[in-house]
């Protein structure tokens, strides 16, 4: 397995490195806040990310990561319909409250929605992607 070193890939392992640290010191640091405690342990989880993500992605060849029209065309349609899905939540999260008095926080609303638009992008881009290739099957088959 041949790992590509790139200025980009180094550079964003050297930001989680760096992450990592000052998610321990932030970790070895904490005296009466507990959310010191989180920050550290974000810090520390998201420093991995960063070493992990650039490693699996420098495994590949360069070829491979190449996007093309479908694949942009696949990420356009999942964006925009996880644009009106957040929409229509916070629609649903505002009227809901207004109605049956649910007395949901703004941070807790906030939260719902950023955790929507993350999921609903991404079930979307796999719904999209998995059609495309299914179309593409039946196409063949009728064809051939």
């Amino acid at each position: 397995m041949k790992i590509r070193t790139n200025k980009k890939i180094l550079f964003t392992s050297g930001i989680g490195l760096g992450l990592i640290l000052i998610g321990v010191l932030a970790f070895q640091s904490q005296t009466y806040s507990k959310a010191l405690f989180f920050v550290g342990l974000n810090l520390i989880f998201i420093g991995l990310f960063m070493i992990i993500a650039p490693l699996y992605f420098a495994t590949k060849p360069k070829t491979e990561l190449v996007v093309d029209e479908r694949v942009e065309g696949i990420n356009n349609k999942a964006g925009n319909s996880a644009f009106w899905m957040v929409i229509f939540s916070v629609t649903v999260f505002f009227w809901g409250n207004a109605i049956w008095s649910l007395d949901l926080d703004l941070k807790d609303m906030y939260t719902m929605i950023i955790l929507v638009g993350i999921y609903s992008y991404f079930i979307f881009r796999w719904y999209y992607n998995r059609g495309e290739r299914q179309h593409e099957t039946c196409k063949a088959e009728y064809e051939g």
